[in-house]
């Protein structure tokens, strides 16, 4: 059975096909809802790194160390450690204890105090290691009510990792809703003023929140076999909502032309065979660009691809078999309040496209001028991994961490860890001398605070009895690895401690043995290489993927190559743009967005495999109208004219539907979901106007001919 069968069964037994759909949502609802307790985090670090090298080793030889962790601090405006103080902490360390999942909390007694008087901390070890913190979390709220119950003048906060994990889960469900409450009404009056009805905006919107309900309890059966990220829920509804309603609007208006001529179930089947070609087609590339993503060898991206597939997959299918059944029920009242067509081409869109081909070259110059200066700046992008500023500043996380590091130093919470390792014992004299001589050098390193265990000369007796108290987190069971902690000057997320791991392993060390640097940032290090390393194939893969199903559908090799390279020039000038606002701040004083000094790593290969799909939409959706008219044998410029009227319309109103759905997920809390909601909301502007208008029509009047060939 081939599609235009099924479409046909669909749209001559409209009923069932939505009680189907129906009976599909309704189930779907509960593991929707449940997906929220579904995320993990296990395994997402980057295989076979040195960073994952060294978290392996800590974990198999020092016990909880490689566990999760938070940081419990205690403030106080006057001196911290007087007797009323620390007797409410010893109460409250010792309830700490009896919390489900903590596996250690230190006393009042190791707690550190900052230099000022003001601040006492120490770190909490959890059940699990620390690629699996999320299953930690559920002991955040517990202990934030024991540290609730602090006297007056004295305040209890928790930050770190796991407090991290769990403020980032609920902002994660917190900033799903709000997107979805702003973007409903914002879509529907968009839909009401393109469609000039209210009835015809119930397919779109029924595609695009149906098609995400069905999609994120895919997602929710995933996370029960492989690790889910709490991030991948946003952009998988982002992307989902805004394919979904991107697809319905292109199926409807071409829908309601072939309403003028057919029957409701003919218009239908034929709006399915047509525009739903390119719905389809773009949900391939869509899917094949995210499937390409899966090479990379990296969990974390590799969730984000899957989820996001799982998205659009079901979107498209709803565009395709939900749709048609949905119009052929409402047509009687479609066009409400309106009883006459409204899908005519427009004579402003012909004009300008023939101004646009009187001087195309000049055309092309300026528009592809002003995209390549916008994209300029990616040449100084860089990479970061957001942690807790990428939080609002309204979250107690957030909060306590910022009090943390203005009372100590800004590196505190962000230790790296240098493992060195021999076949053989590291404790003796010889090896012992070696590593102090380690610790020093990398203690007269820029940037470097502390390198604890402190490392006092020893007799060449000690070395036959038991190791001192303070090797006890240093020094493995075996005694074949000596473990080093770093603290840098600078904070965690910086430019500056990315830098201080990538110094530290260039560095020669005077050992006998294995040197390897590891620890949060170094992670960090190490997956923004892997990410470097990738971009480029998955960019020419997804092109050539791209290039080739064009050409398959056009016969065409001229317009294969232009619209991949608009696309690029699309991700290219969006990606320069967030440069501008999120790395370097541009609109901060305005917006309040911005100047983290860096782009999350995860953010250009989501935003490269989306932007090709829906920029392909587009692309086919023109093509296909200018290609109907030079077959009926219109001369060039004629063709090119008449299919930007016929679509210029629908085509700019479907963008101001995805700028509006990304925008409204791109100024919610994260700063994860402000770069991609932002960045694919300025490419599809980018591209809906600026290419469409300007540059695909100057190229293809400058190709003349050779739009065609070889033809079929």
């Amino acid at each position: 059975m081939n599609r235009k069968t099924i479409t046909s069964w669909i749209v001559n037994h409209p009923w069932h096909t939505i009680i189907l759909w129906t009976v599909i949502f309704i189930g779907s609802l509960p593991f929707m809802l449940n997906l929220t307790h579904q995320f993990k985090t296990d395994g997402l670090g980057v295989p076979g790194s040195p960073s994952q090298h060294v978290q392996d080793i800590v974990q198999q030889n020092f016990g909880t160390l490689a566990n999760s962790t938070a940081t419990v601090v205690f403030y106080s405006p006057h001196p911290v450690n007087q007797p009323e103080y620390t007797q409410a902490m010893t109460q409250i360390l010792r309830a700490m204890r009896k919390v489900p999942g903590v596996a250690s909390v230190p006393s009042v007694h190791q707690l550190i105090m900052s230099s000022d008087g003001h601040v006492m901390y120490g770190t909490i070890f959890f059940n699990h290691v620390t690629t699996n913190s999320l299953a930690d979390t559920k002991a955040v709220v517990p202990i934030r009510q024991l540290l609730a119950k602090t006297p007056p003048g004295l305040t209890g906060g928790l930050t770190g990792l796991v407090p991290l994990e769990r403020s980032f889960t609920d902002q994660v469900d917190k900033d799903l809703k709000t997107a979805e409450i702003w973007s409903f009404p914002l879509t529907l009056i968009a839909l009401v003023w393109i469609f000039r009805s209210v009835i015809a905006p119930i397919g779109p919107l029924a595609i695009g929140f149906g098609g995400i309900t069905v999609g994120l309890a895919g997602i929710d059966l995933l996370a029960r076999v492989i690790a889910i990220a709490p991030e991948v829920e946003d952009a998988a509804a982002m992307i989902g909502l805004g394919v979904g309603i991107d697809y319905a609007l292109l199926m409807v208006h071409r829908y309601r032309l072939a309403r003028q001529q057919h029957t409701a179930p003919d218009a239908a089947n034929l709006a399915a065979n047509t525009a739903g070609r390119a719905v389809l087609f773009s949900g391939s590339i869509v899917a094949a660009a995210f499937a390409v993503v899966l090479l990379v060898h990296q969990p974390l991206m590799r969730s984000m691809a899957l989820g996001s597939l799982a998205a659009v997959l079901a979107t498209v299918i709803a565009a395709l078999t939900l749709l048609p059944a949905i119009l052929v029920v409402l047509d009687p009242w479609l066009d409400w309040p309106y009883r006459k067509a409204l899908e005519k081409p427009s004579h402003w869109w012909q004009s300008w496209a023939t101004r646009v081909m009187k001087r195309p070259l000049w055309s092309l110059l300026a528009s592809g001028t002003f995209l390549l200066l916008l994209a300029w700046p990616v040449t100084a992008m860089h990479f970061w991994n957001p942690g807790v500023d990428t939080l609002p500043a309204s979250s107690q996380t957030r909060q306590i961490y910022d009090l943390w590091l203005k009372h100590t130093f800004p590196g505190v919470g962000s230790p790296l860890w240098v493992v060195l390792k021999k076949s053989s014992s590291v404790y003796t004299p010889s090896t012992y001398k070696q590593i102090q001589a380690i610790r020093t050098q990398i203690l007269r390193q820029p940037d470097v605070h502390q390198v604890l265990p402190p490392l006092p000369n020893l007799p060449a007796a000690a070395f036959k009895a038991p190791p001192p108290a303070i090797f006890h987190d240093a020094l493995s069971p075996s005694k074949h690895i000596f473990l080093l902690t770093v603290f840098p000057n600078s904070r965690g997320e910086s430019q500056a401690t990315q830098a201080l791991v990538r110094h530290l392993r260039s560095l020669s060390y005077p050992f006998s043995g294995t040197v390897l640097i590891g620890g949060g940032v170094a992670y960090t290090v190490d997956v923004i290489a892997l990410i470097l390393h990738w971009l480029p194939i998955v960019a020419v893969l997804i092109a050539i993927t791209t290039m080739v199903l064009l050409f398959r559908l056009f016969h065409s090799v001229a317009l294969a190559i232009k619209a991949v390279l608009m696309n690029l020039l699309s991700v290219s000038a969006a990606s320069g743009l967030l440069v501008l606002v999120f790395q370097e701040g541009l609109t901060r004083p305005i917006t309040g967005i911005g100047g983290a000094g860096a782009i999350d790593w995860t953010t250009p290969l989501i935003l490269f495999s989306v932007l090709f799909g829906l920029s392909t939409d587009y692309e086919v959706f023109l093509l296909t109208r200018i290609m109907d008219y030079h077959h009926d044998h219109y001369p060039d410029s004629e063709a090119i004219a008449q299919g930007l009227a016929d679509t210029g319309r629908i085509i700019t109103g479907a963008a101001l539907i995805m700028v509006t759905v990304f925008i409204a997920f791109g100024v919610i809390g994260l700063e994860f979901m402000q770069e991609l909601g932002i960045g694919l909301g300025i490419a599809i502007l980018l591209d809906a106007t600026i290419v469409r208008l300007v540059l695909v029509p100057s190229i293809m009047r400058l190709l003349g001919s050779w739009n065609w060939w070889p033809g079929t």
